[in-house]
């Protein structure tokens, strides 16, 4: 049964819930706009108010002593889960700067390594709020600001699911296993910024692999700068002027150009820059009657405002390639129905052979 002050202290937060609301609804939002402010990328920013079930469980507790409201320090929640594990010190820096933090009742479990907390490593910060003044006497009230990364709130998550977040009460049958996985997540989390560490390296050394180095791969990274090439940014110029429209700065569907490519055996920078070389005036006969065809056969038609996207020559690119690889008009259809399976229509053979051999009569007529 809840004391007398318990019941006076859960009566008191039931008055001044709407006002908690308010503020982490203010407060979650002027947290975003610093973090955007800040360039720090985050998955979400959300809020919550302790349900008056869980505030009473708090209270029973013989191991803690709440006199009054004001000593329970996360009546408001707010917590942020970002993607990588060095952004969680961005924003607690941010955060320490803006706000004015209560750090006697914060607690950095990230630096805690004694077993007790799993993969639990949230920074947990106790923030003060503006006073409700809803009594003759003011509530200081508090709230608290977990940051974390998505791998440990996942972990966080479950682990509320399971029920157990001491160690000592863990069964034995599952302490080591519970072990083992919080050192795969704390893996994981310093996995995640090693490879966006190697991707940042590797995208700065790209414009001199691509100038000096034959055999780069081609990839979202890659792609970008083959487009970016004098060949290719010509080739779509020149199919922008041939359709009276403007090239625009949008790149024409990376990952459907990298599987045509693929498809055309064309996995490398050089291959690329040596087919546009090659084939490029083959290509640029194809956009004219490509986009008669299409309006014959889907009804597609370009809008009066649209732009050609950069990288669009090299979808002509990739029909002239395999329009080229056979003299009978059959290998032709059947290569271009190869393609269309592969990347339009997975499931429907049929409709990839008809839309190939009504293409390659068009271009024949």
């Amino acid at each position: 049964m809840p004391t007398p002050r318990h019941q006076e202290i859960l009566a008191q937060y039931e008055a001044v819930t709407d006002h908690l609301q308010r503020q982490g609804q203010e407060l979650s939002g002027r947290v975003l706009e610093w973090l955007e402010q800040g360039q720090v990328k985050v998955h979400s920013v959300t809020y919550r108010t302790k349900a008056q079930e869980s505030l009473a469980g708090k209270l029973a507790r013989p191991d803690k002593q709440y006199r009054r409201l004001s000593d329970v320090t996360d009546l408001l929640g707010l917590r942020v889960i970002v993607y990588f594990e060095d952004a969680v010190e961005q924003v607690g820096d941010i955060l320490e700067q803006r706000l004015p933090m209560a750090l006697e009742h914060s607690i950095d479990r990230r630096r805690r390594n004694d077993g007790n907390s799993f993969g639990y490593r949230s920074l947990h910060y106790v923030c003060r709020l503006e006073p409700s003044v809803l009594s003759e006497e003011p509530l200081e009230l508090c709230c608290e600001i977990q940051i974390r990364t998505m791998l440990e709130h996942a972990w966080a998550e479950i682990e509320h699911d399971l029920g157990y977040k001491s160690r000592d009460v863990v069964p034995i049958v599952a302490r080591r296993r519970l072990n083992r996985l919080a050192g795969l997540l704390e893996l994981a989390d310093q996995e995640f910024v090693a490879i966006r560490a190697d991707l940042e390296r590797y995208a700065q050394q790209l414009p001199a692999r691509v100038k000096d180095d034959a055999e780069v791969a081609l990839d979202n990274l890659s792609l970008w700068h083959v487009v970016g090439c004098p060949e290719v940014h010509r080739l779509d110029e020149q199919v922008a002027r041939a359709l009276g429209r403007e090239l625009g700065d949008e790149p024409f569907y990376p990952d459907y150009l990298l599987k045509m490519l693929h498809f055309a055996d064309l996995h490398t920078v050089s291959s690329v820059l040596d087919s546009a070389h090659k084939l490029g005036t083959d290509a640029l006969r194809l956009v004219l009657p490509y986009f008669d065809f299409a309006e014959r056969t889907w009804s597609f038609s370009l809008g009066a405002n649209a732009t050609i996207a950069r990288g669009y020559s090299l979808f002509f690119l990739v029909h002239a390639r395999l329009l080229s690889s056979g003299t009978l008009r059959l290998n032709k259809v059947e290569q271009l129905a190869r393609m269309y399976q592969s990347l339009d229509y997975p499931e429907d053979e049929r409709t990839a052979q008809r839309i190939a051999g009504l293409l390659v009569d068009s271009l024949a007529r």
